[in-house]
């Protein structure tokens, strides 16, 4: 299993006033880590990436479990693990729900 896994995002979408999307990355340590708790830092570094991505986008509720899902299965891809891959297919929608800050 790949030791460091980096996620990153680039422009998933841009706001309405076309303003320059930002990116992000997060490195997490997989190596020696159970599958559910590699998951789960995954999942949680894809909603801060969403989180910063989607900030002041007014369709950010309606977009934050879309990018939090393509993000995590990008990740969970990139691992090459087929027992992170199928954890990542067992789990249900909820897993990819974030609450998205009003500003």
């Amino acid at each position: 299993m790949i030791r460091l896994l980096a996620i990153a995002i680039a422009a998933l979408m841009s706001t309405a006033a076309a303003t320059s999307a930002s990116a992000g990355e997060i490195t997490i340590k997989v190596a020696g880590r159970a599958t559910p708790a590699v998951h789960a830092d995954i999942i949680t570094a894809a909603k801060q990436l969403c989180q910063e991505d989607l900030a002041g986008n007014r369709d950010a509720a309606d977009l934050a479990p879309y990018c939090v899902r393509e993000i995590t299965r990008d990740a969970v891809s990139r691992t090459k693990s087929p027992e992170l891959v199928a954890y990542d297919k067992a789990q249900g929608r909820s897993v990819y729900f974030m609450r998205v800050a009003a500003r």
